[in-house]
């Protein structure tokens, strides 16, 4: 039987911040590597500009003060991009699909013209 999924919302405290901080890692990857113009697209309320400007001011930080400032810093802006994706996490805060495989299935359903 599968486990039973949430929204973001939905999680306890602790659940949230594993999700925070998977979401984050996942985020600063995109940042640096394929952009994250899916994001900007689902986000309407600029959220991913201000984690961005984050990480622009932050640049200097190694990847681990990073991960951690972006938790701590811009956590409310993530919780609520978190919230506007309407991805679904199990009860201990992963994504019942990998970021990853998220990212290129919505990709690809955006390609079709969603």
């Amino acid at each position: 039987m599968a486990e039973k999924t949430v929204l973001f919302d939905a999680l306890g405290d602790s659940a949230k911040h594993t999700a925070l901080v998977g979401f984050a890692k996942f985020y600063i990857e995109k940042y640096y590597n394929e952009g994250l113009d899916l994001l900007a697209q689902i986000d309407v309320s600029g959220h991913v500009a201000d984690i961005n400007q984050w990480l622009i001011d932050n640049d200097s930080f190694l990847k681990e003060e990073k991960l951690d400032g972006l938790v701590a810093d811009r956590g409310d802006n993530m919780a609520a991009l978190l919230v506007a994706l309407k991805a679904p996490f199990t009860a201990n805060g992963q994504p019942e699909t990998p970021w990853e495989t998220w990212f290129k299935d919505e990709i690809g359903q955006a390609q079709q013209g969603r």
